[in-house]
């Protein structure tokens, strides 16, 4: 037995007719119940296309002292700045964008304190084509402050739903 709570959040500003903000929360806690923990299958991670990109899918948060494995964690907290805007020479065909972005996130262990300076960031580019075979997204990104033991993943990609 056990719980998780979350939220996500995600807002789209028109800041021109060519430049569009979006900008995207997504916080999670769960725990066990009855003295309990958390079940391992049910931890939450970060890292990748879809949370913080320019880390390893998954990557970031508490590992295993033993053997280095990505273990998760019981907290989430992700936060997503992108800057949206047409690609240059396709005219009014909306099917292609770029963006300029900054991600930051972590994941916690149950005893760890949650504080902004343990949060990994990274800024770079992406482009996104909605093609006849879905979703497209490319990601270029530079972290900003990783660790030395961080699993960095500076091109990333994916094929399908795009957050």
């Amino acid at each position: 037995r056990y719980y998780k709570v979350g939220y996500e959040h995600q807002w789209f500003y028109p800041l021109s007719q060519t430049f569009t903000l979006m900008l995207r929360g997504d916080v999670g806690v769960g725990d066990g119940m009855s003295g309990k923990p958390l079940p391992f299958f049910k931890n939450y991670y970060a890292g990748g296309v879809s949370s913080v990109r320019g880390y390893n899918t998954s990557s970031l948060g508490p590992r295993d002292p033993a053997d280095d494995s990505i273990v998760g964690g019981n907290r989430r907290l992700v936060g997503n700045a992108e800057l949206l805007f047409p690609m240059p020479g396709m005219g009014s065909d909306r099917s292609v964008r770029l963006g300029a972005f900054v991600d930051g996130g972590q994941v916690f262990a149950p005893d760890d304190k949650i504080a902004l300076s343990d949060l990994r960031y990274a800024a770079g580019l992406s482009l996104a084509w909605n093609s006849p075979i879905g979703p497209l997204k490319f990601s270029v990104a530079k972290p900003l402050n990783a660790k030395s033991d961080d699993r960095i993943q500076r091109l990333q990609f994916t094929l399908g739903q795009i957050f």
